[in-house]
């Protein structure tokens, strides 16, 4: 076993080695992940993993992790840094990728310039421009290479919405009681609601009564409080009780189900769009990308998604296009649809990684843009 300590997780030679014992990567994405990871000592230095894993940099879950996968997002990060190594302002971008805190916004940043790069465009990172005599840094600019058209980008990401954290809190208390209880006890139930604060101390305090009596009595003990929770517990020996339990009101021995919570993300989506804009400048044609993964999660007509949305892009005659992604682990079929000018597509960016966008483009932009510029952004978010 080439990794068997922490610290051999930080060994660039070691985490080449075992790439290379990888079954499922071919001869030649071998070759690719063994170069990637030289790159990477190179451009982010001798120490920078171990001082990574030292502060539980966001970067090491994907080190850790020795799925097939995840080196082959080693050999999409380290290309991709290598494509935009040259392009102004280069060392901005890797700061933010070594920033614990500013890694996931550097990787999204990287995300789009690698798309612009490849589609032929010249990127400048964090570009300094006055708006209303105040400066201000978008994230990118992009310059056509051929028709030396400027175009500003903006990038943001979507966290959950306060009610999603929300209830991820309360699922989080009650939860975390149980896991560490694990392997000694089995459970299922429902929590019914999104709990304050103070209520929320006060079951957990019942659960944790609960667990103690199990434990106690080596016995199946339930706890049940009317429109706030519903729990069974039982240690192995009494498994079965518990799962008569669950039976009977529909549940399944392993799970806990939260709260129901509806969220508008199209509404969300659309605030996020008015924020964004006014980061950009008036005098210019601009794009604002925003990372939604709730949104394409939580739709079930693109089409009428799509309509939507684009009412709220017309607004802002600066904004040539809004692209709203998304990304998530699995298989797809390749797909795309156009609804009038606008664009969705669905694709691998690497096996087991795929991305959607929501192309809008905005009719109503006041700004003429060369079909050639306006083809190469769509084409941007085509290449996978």
């Amino acid at each position: 076993m080439i990794l068997e300590r922490l610290e051999d997780y930080w060994n660039w030679e070691k985490l080449i080695q075992h790439s290379q014992t990888i079954e499922e990567l071919t001869p030649f994405e071998k070759e690719r992940v063994k170069r990637a990871f030289q790159f990477l000592r190179e451009e982010l230095g001798e120490e920078f993993l171990k001082d990574a894993f030292s502060e539980g940099h966001p970067i090491c879950d994907y080190i850790r992790n020795l799925a097939p996968w995840t080196r082959r997002w080693i050999i999409w990060f380290a290309e991709a840094l290598n494509e935009l190594k040259n392009q102004e302002n280069y060392s901005s971008l890797l700061n933010r990728i070594k920033d614990k805190g500013k890694f996931e916004e550097g990787v999204s940043i990287l995300e789009a310039s690698f798309k612009f790069s490849k589609a032929g465009f010249k990127i400048i990172i964090d570009p300094t421009i006055e708006i209303s005599n105040v400066k201000r840094i978008p994230d990118l600019k992009l310059i056509d290479k051929d028709t030396g058209e400027e175009l500003f980008v903006e990038i943001s990401q979507m966290g959950p919405s306060e009610i999603e954290e929300q209830v991820h809190q309360t699922m989080e208390a009650i939860t975390d009681i149980l896991w560490r209880s694990i392997p000694f006890i089995h459970y299922c139930g429902r929590i019914y609601k999104t709990l304050s604060k103070r209520h929320l101390n006060e079951v957990v305090k019942k659960v944790e009564e609960t667990v103690e009596k199990v434990k106690r009595d080596n016995s199946f003990h339930e706890l049940s409080i009317k429109d706030v929770i519903e729990i069974g517990i039982a240690p192995e020996g009494d498994k079965e009780t518990l799962e008569k339990w669950a039976s009977d009101r529909g549940f399944h021995v392993g799970e806990f189900i939260g709260p129901p919570f509806d969220v508008n993300e199209i509404l969300r989506t659309k605030r996020k769009i008015k924020e964004e804009q006014r980061q950009l400048p008036q005098e210019y044609p601009n794009i604002v990308i925003i990372k939604n993964n709730d949104l394409f999660f939580r739709i079930r007509d693109i089409r009428k998604t799509i309509s939507e949305l684009e009412e709220e892009v017309y607004e802002y005659p600066h904004l040539l296009f809004v692209i709203v992604s998304a990304e998530y682990l699995g298989e797809t079929q390749d797909t795309s649809f156009m609804k009038d000018q606008h664009v969705y597509l669905e694709g691998s960016k690497i096996k087991l990684i795929v991305e959607q966008h929501i192309i809008l483009f905005n009719r109503f932009c006041q700004y003429k843009i060369s079909p050639s510029v306006i083809a190469k952004i769509y084409n941007s978010f085509k290449n996978y």
